[in-house]
């Protein structure tokens, strides 16, 4: 109900076995910043900690996208992220990704993740600098618990956000006074 774009994920969800059904596109690995979205059917339908990836699976799905937009690694899916995740400790149940899969097991997908403080010139040079940022967000336009958020660049000095849960939400530009308020925390990635 608070969703409507997982309307056809949802319709699918009885004849789903919970299997991986498919890699990345062309055109994903071809884009700067590939949307992927945690409720796609190709992952969407597999568990992921205590529920199915569409439901907890934000942290993996924005790793992979900046994964893939760092490294081009077209293994780098939302579901191996997922898989790396659970395996390694980096899942809680009750409480969902660990904070450090951002710093520390990023490093198993090529790219290397830091802590940053929150403000504008902070973000806005990383960002113009080709460094995506991953954001934990509080409660706002994005989420009413918690979630995870990709900032993929600055466009027209507002910034282009990469939401594993929203078409809608992605395709709009953000001012960051808008973002400022609703993040966590954050953090900055690069290419090993």
């Amino acid at each position: 109900c608070n969703n409507p774009e997982m309307v056809d994920y949802v319709k699918g969800y009885l004849d789903a076995d919970g299997k991986v059904t498919g890699g990345l596109t062309r055109k994903e690995l071809k884009t700067r910043m590939p949307l992927l979205l945690q409720w796609d059917p190709r992952w969407g339908y597999m568990d992921y900690g205590d529920g199915k990836m569409a439901l907890t699976g934000c942290a993996p799905a924005c790793l992979s996208m900046v994964a893939v937009s760092l490294t081009g690694n077209k293994r780098a899916t939302p579901d191996a992220a997922a898989e790396f995740a659970e395996k390694n400790g980096y899942y809680v149940n009750g409480t969902g990704t660990k904070w450090s899969l951002m710093t520390e097991g990023c490093r198993s997908f090529g790219i290397c993740g830091r802590e940053i403080s929150l403000n504008k010139s902070t973000v806005m040079h990383e960002l113009e600098n080709g460094h995506p940022i991953i954001c934990a967000m509080r409660p706002g336009d994005f989420t009413t618990a918690g979630h995870f958020i990709v900032l993929a660049d600055v466009q027209e000095g507002k910034i282009r956000v990469n939401d594993p849960n929203s078409r809608t939400r992605s395709r709009e530009l953000w001012p960051y006074e808008t973002l400022e308020k609703q993040i966590k925390n954050l953090w900055t990635f690069t290419r090993l």
